[in-house]
């Protein structure tokens, strides 16, 4: 059973699995960096779930960290902005004292229009190599989201509800290039065979979305929406002809000539 998303935020926590020391705060700004930066910095570990969901952000500004890493270097603070969403992430320990990477959790905050939000989380979800919303010390977790004021399953829903939002999205999508097809093939007005072009990109469209890939769903729906574009009756250009033609009947008058000076 899904849940309402709430129509400001979401908030969602996430077991992590792997981390390694592939980025750096910038001691400067406390910006994100990669790992090869050169200047004054400490290393962070910022782990598969982070990693993922930036990667997923089209459009993200540098992140910069509220809380950088100090000892512990896997726990820290980091927010940015990607388009019209701002992101907060907060990676803690929640069990055996931060001693293993799975014992870390990632509480994440993501504002904005909840359809972005949607499909953000989507890409995130298809983009890892694991179910977020599954945490490998449940006991431990339980009672650290029981303080976080949400539950294991209320967790595992909120997270299953952005994924329905969002295939939902496409799926109107999907179902209204279909329609615009049908229309235009009622209509005429376009070769039958683009027709048959635009009906085969929604075939790939509709494969695309049974497979969680969110930009190869809108790569097919462009092209089938282009190849509606093409008219029945081109006018093909002789590739000899002159792209400016000069009628014969209109008189050439020579400016060159310095008598009119």
């Amino acid at each position: 059973m899904g849940v309402d998303l709430n129509p400001e935020r979401s908030i969602l926590h996430a077991q992590v699995r792997k981390a390694k020391a592939s980025h750096r705060v910038d001691d400067s700004g406390l910006y994100l960096r990669p790992s090869t930066f050169k200047g004054p910095s400490s290393k962070v570990y910022l782990g598969d779930v982070a990693e993922t969901l930036l990667r997923c952000s089209v459009g993200a500004e540098t992140p910069t960290f509220t809380q950088p890493p100090g000892f512990d270097e896997q726990r820290w603070k980091m927010e940015y902005t990607a388009g019209s969403l701002h992101v907060n992430i907060q990676s803690m320990p929640y069990w055996g004292f931060g001693l293993l990477t799975s014992g870390y959790r990632n509480e994440v905050v993501i504002r904005g229009p909840v359809e972005e939000r949607a499909r953000l989380v989507h890409d995130w979800v298809a983009a890892l190599q694991h179910n977020p919303w599954e945490f490998a010390h449940r006991g431990s977790a339980t009672k650290a989201l029981d303080r976080a004021s949400t539950s294991l399953k209320l967790n595992e829903d909120r997270w299953r509800s952005h994924q329905v939002r969002a295939r939902s999205l496409l799926n109107e999508s999907i179902a209204s290039l279909n329609h615009h097809i049908d229309r235009m093939a009622k209509k005429g007005g376009v070769d039958e065979h683009m027709i048959e072009l635009a009906r085969l990109e929604i075939d790939l469209a509709q494969q695309a979305l049974a497979e969680d890939n969110t930009p190869a769903v809108e790569r097919a729906l462009s092209r089938g929406e282009a190849a509606l574009l093409v008219p029945v009756e081109e006018v093909e250009a002789d590739p000899h002809d002159s792209v400016l033609t000069i009628d014969d009947e209109i008189p050439f008058v020579d400016l060159s000539d310095d008598s009119s000076e």
